[in-house]
């Protein structure tokens, strides 16, 4: 089966709904149907949501004959050509607009198209009644066109076209809402949107600064010239330089740049420290949104670029060349992952918001995946990022559900003369409890996505959490240590966030007439809640070392399934094997003592949250959390138990309490985001518009019409229209000439 010459259709289909939705989408949903009540706009309302969903599903289909395409040509890539974007034939500098089409790019259509249709069924419920309804959808096809540019396209400028696009689709997705306002009045959507514009413009430059090393190295931004000049120029002398007018730097040191510059750029999408701050704030948009973009496929834009760019981070990794003379680019990937993993897991300790505390937990297994890719483990980093698609997408979906029942119990209050004394807030998880006998299928979803999350087997994150951490145990114990940390953490506030929700007695009486949320809904969950459980057998490590003997040479099926598929993308295999250079090692057997270990540590703190500290508090709205006044109960029957609450207990608090808002509220959002990024932005603009347009062009300008225009009124007064002034200038004229020639010319 051949199906390539379809690919086109994989971005003209969204960009249909794009257009419908956008032009038309608001008659459909304003139609007077001549029906009674709300039943009229119901039907819009379907028309609208289902056909940009229907041009959700078909990219789907289309990106299915792709993966269908692949398997049976042998897994060979394929460059679907378009038209031409640019085209100089005398500079010799020609840039199609053309679709690669390979095991990896078809792994990230699948992701995006199919985790994304199941999030646009989900919305049509969830936006049910909004206003702005077929506008949602507009901005949802126009965010599903972009992402498939950046993952389809074949050079790092389309990746780079789809990377802005998507960054665009986050800002007006995040404010979508951007007339709602805080307790201070502050327009909270708004500012959100804005902050995520502003601080993913600093890994912009990043990625711009990147392409313009490779293209003035390698004369091209197509991925497969640059990584076959690459491999090239450093397997015939490593020490080639490249000149910089009068600089030069050998192709280690311009590699080393290049990917440490594609690290900032992916700490930007992917939130990764220091460029993390503006993901906790997106989830001020509406629920979907945080689902789709914000946990599931854009934020994974990072991680794609660094797997896509496996031969430039491998190259500078065999190098030798060090970042600042400290660690090299792939390490410094692998310690920022760790690092974000190990702070965000700490950070989700202290929030109550229910979507906050996924928020964090998302750069959190980000984390693990940037710190994957930093080790060489790029079919790990694949591997957890589709299994995360899977359960967070759930988690947050699930999430959305909760709070749509709580803001229901909420108006069920309002209906029967019952008025909050305070605003009242549905995402605050100390307002939920005891939701699990009011909705029983978003209660078995959710424990569902917690338990993946948490690593807890035979469910999916389990599995890509293990493999990632074999890799840390293999090639570096110093990452291995701080994702188990993290990796407990994730656990410990999982069962927290299960406890606080659905269990014990409602802390609200909104929670006491929370419903179940319509089938609409509920059924994308069930969906995404069956991928959940049985997506780890797209990467089954072998069981023992006899099974791996026997089938490592012939990896697929139900062992390594992922792993088989990729190795035709990922071309630091193939470097690999010419020994061209030395890819860390792969752990393919399933380890006993790291996979023994990661679950007990994982249940040990699903235990410790659900059964000892949050056994039975908090019982009111308003009443502390435990983790914040209580020690653990086996403490306080130990004589020592002021020794501890002073010096284990307090220094924990007070430390989680400074990461959750010294380090990353004072600190992060408002030092480095609105002094040192959102100031010095706004003072050059400033600078650049009054001074240097308005007085510098402007002024260049002006100043150029201004004198034109005095030295012609001064011409002007020479034109009188009277012959006697013409014949007494000629005369003056002439008499000059005759003194010139008689005094000057001798």
């Amino acid at each position: 089966m051949n199906a390539f010459g379809l690919a086109p259709l994989l971005l003209i289909f969204p960009l249909i709904g794009v257009l419908f939705n956008g032009l038309v989408g608001r008659r459909f949903v304003e139609f007077d149907y001549g029906l009674p009540g709300h039943k009229g706009r119901d039907i819009g309302e379907r028309w609208s949501g289902w056909f940009g969903t229907g041009m959700a599903l078909s990219s789907l289909v289309i990106a299915v004959l792709l993966f269908i395409s692949l398997l049976t040509n042998d897994f060979h890539s394929q460059i679907i050509y378009m038209f031409d974007w640019f085209n100089i034939p005398s500079a010799g500098f020609h840039i199609p607009w053309s679709i690669q089409v390979d095991t990896l790019s078809v792994t990230m259509m699948l992701v995006v198209t199919g985790v994304g249709s199941l999030i646009h069924i989900y919305a049509i419920g969830y936006m049910h009644g909004d206003p702005n309804f077929s506008r949602f959808f507009a901005y949802f096809n126009l965010f599903i066109f972009f992402m498939l540019i950046l993952v389809s396209g074949s050079s790092y400028l389309m990746l780079f076209v789809g990377w802005e696009g998507v960054g665009l689709c986050s800002y007006l997705l995040i404010g979508f809402w951007w007339d709602r306002v805080d307790e201070k009045g502050e327009p909270m959507n708004a500012n959100a949107g804005r902050k995520a514009f502003v601080v993913n413009r600093v890994g912009d430059l990043a990625m711009i600064l990147a392409m313009t090393l490779l293209f003035w190295t390698f004369g091209s931004l197509d991925f497969n010239t640059v990584f076959t000049s690459a491999a090239e120029l450093f397997h015939h002398d490593p020490q080639h330089l490249v000149q910089f007018g009068l600089f030069s730097a050998t192709i280690g040191q311009v590699l080393t740049a290049v990917t440490a510059l594609f690290l900032m750029g992916a700490a930007g999408k992917s939130a990764q420290i220091p460029l993390y701050v503006w993901l906790p704030d997106a989830m001020a948009g509406p629920t979907p949104v945080s689902a789709l973009i914000h946990a599931a496929t854009m934020v994974t834009s990072g991680i794609y670029l660094m797997v896509r760019s496996n031969v430039l981070y491998e190259i500078a990794r065999e190098s030798g060349v060090l970042v600042l003379g400290l660690v090299s680019s792939s390490d410094l990937v692998a310690y920022i992952g760790a690092a974000t993993a190990l702070v965000a897991g700490l950070i989700a300790f202290t929030q109550f918001d229910i979507k906050k505390v996924l928020a964090y937990s998302t750069v959190s297994q980000l984390g693990f995946m940037v710190a994957a890719a930093g080790m060489g483990a790029y079919v790990a980093a694949m591997f957890h990022l589709i299994t995360h698609a899977f359960f967070k997408a759930l988690l947050f979906l699930s999430a959305g559900s909760v709070i749509h029942g709580m803001e229901h119990g909420h108006h069920h209050l309002h209906e029967h003369g019952h008025h909050d004394e305070v605003k009242f807030d549905p995402q605050d998880m100390r307002t939920m409890g005891g939701l699990k006998d009011k909705m029983r299928t978003t209660y078995v979803v959710y424990m569902i996505g917690a338990l993946a999350l948490a690593g807890v087997v035979p469910l999916a994150g389990f599995w890509s959490k293990d493999e990632i951490l074999s890799h840390g145990t293999a090639n570096n114990y110093a990452v291995y240590i701080m994702l188990a940390i993290a990796a407990v953490f994730t656990a410990f506030y999982m069962g927290r966030q299960l406890k606080m929700v659905f269990f014990g007695e409602p802390r609200h009486e909104a929670a006491k007439h929370a419903v179940e949320s319509v089938p609409l809904m509920t059924r994308p969950l069930i969906a995404l809640a069956t991928l959940a459980t049985l997506g780890g057998l797209l990467n089954l490590p072998f069981f023992t070392e006899g099974m791996a003997a026997a089938n490592h040479h012939h990896p697929g099926g139900i062992f390594l399934g992922l792993e088989g598929w990729l190795e035709h993308s990922v071309q630091a295999f193939t470097l690999s094997e010419e020994g061209l250079i030395h890819l860390p090692h792969t752990p393919i057997v399933l380890s006993p003592l790291v996979a023994g270990l990661s679950t007990v540590l994982a249940l040990g703190s699903l235990a410790l949250a659900f059964y000892v500290v949050y056994a039975k508090k908090p019982q009111t709205a308003d009443e502390r959390d435990p983790l914040q006044r209580t020690p653990i109960w086996w403490f306080s029957i130990l004589p020592f138990e002021t020794f501890y609450s002073k010096f284990v207990v307090a220094p924990f608090k007070r430390f989680a309490h400074w990461c959750g808002y010294n380090l990353d509220w004072y600190f992060w959002h408002d030092f480095v985001h609105n002094r040192l990024i959102r100031d010095i932005f706004v003072g050059f603009s400033n600078f650049a518009s009054d001074i240097l347009d308005m007085q510098g062009v402007d002024g260049l300008v002006n100043g150029a019409g201004k004198t034109a225009r005095r030295l012609a009124d001064t011409i002007r007064l020479s034109q009188t229209g009277y012959a006697r002034n013409y014949a007494l200038s000629i005369f003056l004229g002439a008499v000059a000439l005759l003194a010139y020639f008689l005094l000057i010319a001798n």
